[in-house]
């Protein structure tokens, strides 16, 4: 149970507070999902343990038993608030999408050959509605204009990455943990950097699917963003996404990538590790006897 504990909290605040997420977006979060992962199992673990063995436990471990079973429940109170502000913030961000596609049908266009919607507006917009048959990707007419076509492309991959690997249920569950959080601070900082994250991983989308230069000049140009120093305020998620794209052939293949998915596996799989080693001694010890 305090190993998982200890692997959540480690996990989230080397994605939070380091710079190397942003040289690895994919791996960063799978790490915090293994995190979350490696933290669930220990509580149900944890949970089984002092219901089917409660009787061992206090006969052997009566000093510590108070101590395991407020961790135990702390932890499932965390879970449920959780869980409440998951549901809570699924709810709103529903009913939310369910009024803005209402107004898509008002005022926008369904182009076929884009699969698309067109917005009327004076600035170059994009963005993506989830929703029934897959949700929209929504552009704006400026975009048409004044973009290239590869750099359409780009845009619309990037929205469609979005929609079809479910992002915005990702970016609500961090929105509730954090939620869940009692330091604030923390827990702004967090979203923020995951928030980041999610949108390099459609990056990452599109740029296999229309180029990573094209996909790093439409970045660019949504951004208003001109400068070709992708060095120049590498602390903005922006030129963090750029250099990322201009720098790396491919998505998450170097040896930080690499390293970081190799440790999500490890941190998601011990808490069942260590529990089956201990089934296992205790499996032996029973045989011995």
């Amino acid at each position: 149970m305090l190993l998982s504990i200890l692997l959540l909290a480690g996990v989230s605040a080397v994605v939070t507070h380091t710079k190397w997420p942003y040289r690895a977006p994919c791996a960063a979060l799978c790490l915090w999902l293994a995190g979350c992962v490696a933290a669930l199992t220990g509580l149900l673990t944890a949970s089984y343990a002092m219901v089917v063995h409660f009787e061992e436990i206090a006969r052997h471990q009566i000093l510590l038993l108070p101590v395991d079973l407020t961790a135990v429940l702390v932890a499932w109170g965390f879970a449920g608030r959780v869980l409440s502000a998951y549901v809570r913030i699924h709810r709103k961000g529903r009913k939310r999408r369910q009024r803005h596609l209402h107004l898509l049908t008002l005022f926008g266009k369904s182009v076929h050959d884009l699969q698309a919607v067109i917005l009327p507006s004076r600035q170059p917009l994009a963005y993506s509605v989830p929703g029934p048959d897959g949700g929209h990707a929504v552009i704006s007419d400026r975009v048409l204009a004044e973009f290239t076509r590869e750099e359409v492309d780009s845009v619309l991959a990037h929205e469609k990455a979005h929609l079809r690997q479910r992002h915005h249920l990702l970016t609500e569950f961090s929105d509730a943990w954090c939620a869940a959080l009692s330091k604030r601070s923390f827990a702004v900082r967090f979203a923020e950097r995951f928030h980041g994250l999610i949108e390099m991983r459609a990056d990452c989308a599109a740029s296999v699917r229309c180029g990573r230069r094209a996909t790093a000049s439409a970045l660019a140009r949504m951004a208003y963003d001109k400068s070709p120093d992708t060095d120049a305020d590498f602390g903005c998620p922006v030129a963090a996404r750029r250099r990322h794209l201009l720098t790396n052939d491919r998505c998450c293949t170097s040896l930080t990538a690499s390293t970081v998915f190799c440790v999500a596996c490890a941190v998601a799989v011990a808490p069942a590790a260590l529990t089956a080693a201990g089934v296992l001694a205790a499996l032996c010890a029973w045989m011995c006897h």
